[in-house]
């Protein structure tokens, strides 16, 4: 790491005390002035960036993605967006043609409410295709998988095989699995398949951090680490190969190995750290297994929990007993009043550890204030809300007034951190900030935002992908342009604070990105 002048520029510092200036310079990683130009003198051999008039930003924390997910994602199938059951099976069908022989077939992003009749698919969809090579697909939610028999079959799933707690084997009036695995279940699939080498999950994390760095993302909380992922991020960083800031939210299904390990949050360096232990209360929207307290409109379903709340309760305190902080998923208002039920309860066990709710998607009014009371960390995905409005009000009904509060949860003194669940939705800071601020579709749907009650300021929102996210994992650090921080910024196409509509804030692209002083991304022609 060497001496690097970003100068002639608009630079938002996200610091309360000098918002704005015109020129950067940082030394071995860190930034040592950040002022007017004419304030900084340029050491000999530095390198010197010219903005050209353009925006700089703190560089963009992404507060909850799956890092490896998102590069498994990007060699897969892609059903994001499709239309129907026949448009989903034939871009499986298209990947056949050009796959290598035998192999398992992998996608993801499909969402049976945006096709005709709303209705889950069925294995025999796919066996069309692919009658003997398995298949797995996995619902844009990431809480349900559609496989094709070969699959089931590979797996030992019968008509006799028992759904697991937390799970739902679909099954159709004659008893037999339909293909559709719901939660836990989906697990007795992807037990079954191939096991992946180091080696390639490493050139997978390195594709996926290529991708952040495209985006602007200089640091990623990776949430539900298996110890594949976590062995293959220490050897990147061990090489000195790891140019994105990662944060690890360890799975909980390995926890009596992490803590056998004695591992605990903040062990790591600058690049790589433990930041805590990820669990799940709940399952999700889009196949109806996020727990709720009323049933889903015109049903008698309530949702699941993936664990009695017991078992959530003791492993939590087992966590924070052994010095690891923890993030609970949470996404029905059952399940998020159940999480800080069981935080209230342990709040004066190691107070030090940060305590966080992943999506917290829907909250009874009362329960918007004990996050603050709490000192819990909401940890939220705007793009969801503007992804999944019309299933919210399909689902939810008049409940939908508290779902992704934005605005009543800052106004009542939480911490925010925004992130994108990627690949469940894309990872693009800027699509996340367009959703937060607007709350409306890249199409400007609905025109005055889908319950604009909730909508928040652009600098809110940037704060919440920046110093909120970075406070999220106890990184002071990072989110701010100030000196003594990290030299990590993005620098955007278009100036969004100058924007007419916030809308054009979809308009901007990041040209380029920087991580401790290094530039990593550097788009065509800048």
């Amino acid at each position: 790491m060497g001496t690097l002048l970003l100068e002639n520029g608009r630079i938002w510092t996200n610091d309360p005390e000098r918002p704005w200036a015109s020129a950067a310079l940082s030394r071995d990683g860190r930034l040592v002035a950040v002022a007017a130009a004419s304030d900084i003198a340029a050491p000999a051999g530095c390198e010197r960036l010219d903005l050209e008039g353009r925006l700089a930003l703190p560089g963009f924390i992404d507060a909850h993605a799956h890092l490896l997910g998102v590069g498994y994602a990007l060699r897969s199938v892609d059903l994001k967006g499709t239309s129907s059951v026949e448009q989903a099976v034939h871009r499986v069908e298209e990947r056949l043609r050009g796959a290598p022989a035998g192999g398992w077939i992998t996608g993801a992003g499909w969402d049976q409410h945006l096709w005709p009749g709303g209705r889950f698919p069925h294995r025999r969809d796919l066996d069309a295709v692919a009658p003997d090579r398995p298949v797995v697909l996995e619902h844009t939610s990431g809480h349900c998988s559609w496989v094709n028999s070969a699959a089931l079959v590979s797996a030992g799933i019968t008509r006799d095989t028992p759904s697991p707690d937390g799970g739902i084997i679909e099954r159709d009036e004659h008893g037999e699995p339909t293909g559709i695995l719901l939660d836990n279940a989906a697990r007795l699939v992807y037990g079954a398949m191939p096991r992946t080498s180091q080696a390639e999950r490493i050139a997978t994390l390195e594709a996926a951090i290529a991708h952040a760095h495209h985006l602007g993302v200089t640091c990623v909380h990776a949430m539900n680490v298996s110890r594949g992922e976590f062995q293959a991020l220490h050897a990147l960083n061990d090489a000195g190969r790891l140019r994105l800031r990662v944060r690890e939210y360890l799975s909980h299904e390995r926890l009596d190995e992490w803590l056998e390990r004695g591992i605990e949050t903040a062990d790591g360096d600058e690049m790589l750290r433990v930041a805590g232990v990820k669990f799940f209360a709940d399952g999700a929207l889009g196949p109806l297994t996020a727990w709720m307290s009323e049933p889903y409109e015109g049903t008698d379903n309530r949702g699941l929990p993936l664990q009695p709340v017991e078992h959530l309760e003791r492993d939590v305190r087992r966590c924070l007993d052994h010095g690891l902080a923890t993030a609970v998923h949470a996404i029905g208002d059952r399940a998020n009043a159940e999480v800080l039920d069981i935080y209230e309860r342990v709040r004066d066990v190691a107070p030090g550890l940060l305590r966080r709710i992943e999506h917290a998607q829907l909250l009874h009014a009362a329960d918007v204030p004990r996050f603050a009371a709490l000192r819990v960390v909401a940890s939220m995905q705007p793009i969801h809300a503007t992804q999944d409005m019309a299933k919210v009000d399909r689902w939810w009904g008049d409940r939908a007034r508290g779902a992704y509060a934005f605005a009543s949860l800052l106004a009542s003194g939480a911490s925010l951190a925004f992130g994108s669940d990627a690949p469940v939705e894309t990872m693009d800071p800027l699509a996340g900030l367009h959703a937060a601020v607007t709350r409306r579709t890249a199409a400007g749907e609905p025109a005055h935002g889908w319950h604009a009650e909730h909508r928040i300021s652009l600098a809110q929102a940037l704060a919440a992908y920046t110093s909120g996210a970075a406070a999220a994992a106890g990184d002071g650090h990072l989110g701010r342009l100030s000196p003594g921080c990290s030299a990590d910024a993005v620098v955007l196409s278009n100036d969004i604070f100058a924007a007419d509509d916030p809308k054009g804030i979809r308009d901007a692209h990041v040209v380029l990105t920087v991580v401790a002083g290094e530039v990593v991304y550097r788009a065509p022609g800048v």
